[in-house]
């Protein structure tokens, strides 16, 4: 008891010090286990002026409603939550258990289906069939009436049935005019080579018959020996005769032999004496010149400014070269370069290009100032 009250006075401090606060629930919480349901109500409904929206302290209030034994105000209570909250199952479960004490199937019914979507409880499922069957009974069928018509009130007379004859009727015969003759058909003329009525014995099909039997290689017929005798060498003659081609009668030429192609000339032997191209020396100005460019490109101005340097030392008179130059030295001032790495590969082989090019740019003006080309 002592640490009930003392969790309240902890609880009751807390809700001073923050009235915004959702303490206000357990505080109530509190109140209702040590029975002191009238605080329990008011700290709920003092709490819910502030948020209106919270659906477990509205719980909370119909529960302590419940206990206090306003089933009216409770059910309210319920009600709200389901409408901020459709699947809360307390407030549905709770307000189908009030709907059936006070005898509402229809309103419990609904609560009952909502809490069973929801929670899948099949426990209830009996306590639906029931409730179903009570606000929906099966529909009772009438018994069927057969209605005998009343008798007639005029008399029916009555139809005695045909009796037929037993000696059958005999047909008429077939009117004859007076006068006529019948007129006799002529016979038919026989055609000697018609063998449509000529019988046949057939043995195999007469009912009642046996087939002859025939002794192999013996003709069924007797026939003279002269004709037998003459139809074997007419056989023997033609599995005998031998068909042989005709002999080439036509002169015939051998074909003379084909004549070979004579064989490609071989390809000529280069001599000593023969001049060969020699390869062109490679032009370091045009190559410094594409390596300058490329330099200013990529916005290395510093290693452009420098081979154009070179290339107007060699070149002194290109306008081109010197505007280019003067480009590179502006840019290399305003502009910082890229910094690169320490030991970049790429960097390396750059600079070597440039020492290569230098010393080209220093052999062709010592060149030109000794008069040797």
């Amino acid at each position: 008891m002592a640490d009930a009250e003392a969790r309240i006075q902890e609880l009751k401090e807390r809700v001073a010090r923050a009235p915004g606060s959702r303490f206000f629930v357990p505080l109530a919480e509190e109140y209702r286990k040590a029975g002191r349901l009238a605080e329990s109500i008011a700290a709920l409904e003092d709490g819910l002026v502030a948020q209106p929206g919270y659906v477990a302290a509205r719980i909370s209030l119909a529960r302590s409603y419940l206990e206090a034994g306003k089933v009216e105000e409770s059910m309210r209570a319920f009600s709200k939550a389901l409408a901020d909250d459709p699947s809360n199952l307390v407030a549905a479960k709770a307000l189908g258990d009030l709907h059936l004490s006070r005898g509402e199937s229809l309103e419990a019914l609904k609560r009952y289906r909502l809490y069973r979507g929801v929670s899948g409880d099949g426990r209830i499922d009996r306590v639906i069939a029931e409730l179903e069957s009570k606000v929906s009974p099966a529909p009772v069928r009438p018994p069927v009436e057969v209605s005998v018509p009343p008798p007639p009130a005029f008399p029916v007379p009555q139809v005695e049935p045909l009796s037929v004859d037993e000696v059958p009727v005999a047909l008429a015969e077939p009117f004859v005019p007076p006068g006529y003759k019948p007129v006799a058909r002529p016979a038919r003329e026989t055609d000697p080579h018609d063998i449509s009525g000529v019988e046949y014995e057939r043995p195999s099909i007469a009912p009642g018959s046996t087939a002859p039997r025939l002794t192999p290689g013996v003709p069924s017929r007797d026939l003279p020996l002269e004709a037998i005798a003459s139809a074997r060498r007419e056989d023997d003659e033609i599995v005998t005769r031998k068909i042989r081609l005709p002999e080439a009668n036509w002169p015939f030429e051998a074909a003379a032999p084909a004549t070979l192609l004579p064989p490609p000339p071989p390809p000529p032997v280069p001599k000593e004496s023969d001049p060969v191209a020699a390869e062109a020396p490679p032009d370091p100005l045009r190559e410094g010149r594409t390596l300058a460019d490329l330099y200013l490109q990529q916005g290395h101005y510093a290693d452009a400014r420098d081979l154009y340097d070179g290339l107007l030392t060699a070149a002194p008179g290109d306008g081109e070269l010197r505007r280019l130059r003067d480009e590179a030295a502006r840019q290399a001032i305003t502009v910082r370069p890229p910094a690169l790495p320490d030991a970049n590969p790429a960097r390396e082989r750059r600079l070597a290009k440039i020492r290569v090019l230098n010393e080209w740019l220093a052999m062709l003006q010592k060149r030109s100032e000794t008069g040797n080309p």
